[in-house]
């Protein structure tokens, strides 16, 4: 891969125009502009920051690695993410945006349903998952920096993690979605004019089809029924309301704005995927074999793309790497003030926002330091996957479309699912490749139905002694 100069001057420029973006949006005077932007946003910057943020290293490096190492296998495993997100903007959105819209996080919705210790776990784990989302984006991105220019690579992911921490902890979520936005103009036009070179200069475009079927073939073989229900259930709620994107929907103007955002933002997921997929399985055509899978998209980029160009590209991926970042550490910011310190306690205004700034520059470094442990791109958000679903979707989803919820199985759920999941995937190893997500969503509903069994019942003869 040869850098040139005039690429060099190209991501300069790219972060010239960061720069000036974090200046004209870094006076957030308020806790309420931090966390929500006032419930401002209109649904074309909902749309363009929704597909920002979910367009992180996994669904852009990752994907292509996917692509060429099993064809289009993960492109029908990502749909359910797609049917997802269409869902969640025609369903949930809406609802947050009107029955929660004085709530700042998922936790303060589930304070509402559940009580004071669901809002504590629910912020225990909004934060850790923001870190180790964080986590896997900074390692990328450092990665891609170490490339282009040779720098110690932790001292590459410092250099990425801190400026995106910048321009968050300065703006908040404004920031982060106005960044979002031209980062999000970036990539959505070298990316696809990449894969239009290699579709044009492919010298036989019949053999990567025949490739491409071959590759999936062998993907779906190489996969017991389980694991691709697995798969598809981690796609389908791993990331259904994880912090940036309910931060999103309870920052929107009203419903209607939140739910065009989502479904559009879904529309365009089916294109995004094609296209990172497609990238992959004519990589074979143009990278060296034995090119380590999650090195393919840049080796692609190095092989097509003339000199700026190639630049472009790289500021493209740097973009996507800092606009899933800035998602994910505001939302943990956000939540640690909310949900961790302000869980039984409301905190004034101004020490909010001073505590989700001072909150934004450490969760950068824990996840800077974290990421020279975390695993492949995918790989390591199937396991954040694994654990949010069980630990926090099932009893939000029941707190949000149930009117009257008991207290006590919300907790239950929380930690029955939770804690089996990340026992199973760490303790026991996954016995027999059993899925962790399965166990735990297992788990949680029992926890959920228990929970609401004693508790009802605990209530009943509280109530009754109160008679006595």
């Amino acid at each position: 891969m040869t850098i040139t100069g005039l690429d060099l001057a190209v991501i300069a420029i790219y972060f010239g125009l960061i720069g000036i973006f974090a200046f004209y949006t870094r006076r957030t005077k308020s806790f309420a502009e931090f966390s929500v932007a006032r419930h401002s946003i209109p649904a074309t910057m909902i749309f363009a920051s929704m597909c920002a943020s979910y367009i992180g290293p996994g669904f852009a490096v990752g994907m292509t690695s996917k692509g060429y190492v099993s064809g289009y296998l993960f492109y029908f495993m990502a749909m359910a993410f797609v049917v997802q997100t269409i869902l969640v903007g025609i369903f949930i959105a809406p609802r947050l945006s009107s029955r929660f819209r004085d709530c700042h996080t998922i936790g303060d919705v589930m304070a509402r349903c559940y009580g004071p210790v669901a809002h504590l776990l629910a912020g225990i784990v909004s934060v850790g998952l923001c870190i180790g989302f964080c986590a896997i984006m900074a390692k990328i991105g450092g990665s891609m920096l170490h490339a282009i220019t040779g720098w110690d690579l932790m001292l590459c992911i410092a250099l990425i993690t801190g400026a995106t921490a910048l321009y968050t902890m300065t703006g908040g979520i404004r920031a982060s979605i106005a960044t979002d936005a031209l980062q999000f103009g970036l990539f959505s036009i070298i990316i696809p004019v990449l894969l239009l070179m290699a579709v044009f200069k492919s010298p036989d475009a019949g053999e990567v089809w025949l490739r491409a079927k071959a590759l999936t073939q062998q993907g779906f073989g190489g996969m017991s029924m389980i694991q691709i229900a697995a798969v598809l259930l981690s796609f389908l709620l791993g990331e259904t309301l994880i912090p940036p994107y309910a931060n999103r929907a309870l920052a929107a103007k009203g419903e209607s704005e939140s739910r065009r955002g989502f479904i559009f933002a879904g529309g365009f997921g089916v294109i995004w995927l094609a296209i990172v997929i497609t990238l992959g399985v004519f990589g074979h055509q143009f990278v060296p074999a034995g090119t380590a899978p999650d090195n393919v998209f840049l080796a692609m980029g190095g092989a097509l793309l003339p000199s700026g160009a190639f630049g472009f590209l790289l500021a493209a991926m740097i973009a996507i790497v800092m606009s899933s970042q800035d998602s994910v550490i505001n939302a943990g910011a956000v939540s640690v003030v909310r949900d961790v310190i302000g869980f039984k306690k409301e905190m004034p205004d101004r020490s909010s926002l001073l505590t989700g700034r001072a909150s934004t520059l450490i969760i950068a470094v824990l996840a800077a330091v974290v990421a020279r442990y975390s695993p492949g791109i995918i790989e390591g958000l199937l396991i954040l996957y694994s654990i949010w679903a069980p630990a926090l979707l099932l009893p939000l989803l029941f707190g949000l479309f149930r009117r009257k919820v008991i207290h006590a199985a919300g907790v239950s759920a929380m930690l029955a699912g939770g804690l089996s999941s990340i026992i199973w995937q760490f303790a026991l190893k996954s016995p027999g490749g059993f899925p962790a997500i399965l166990v735990g969503l297992g788990t949680g509903l029992v926890g959920f139905v228990l929970g609401s069994v004693f508790g009802k019942r605990y209530s009943v003869l509280k109530q009754e002694g109160a008679n006595v």
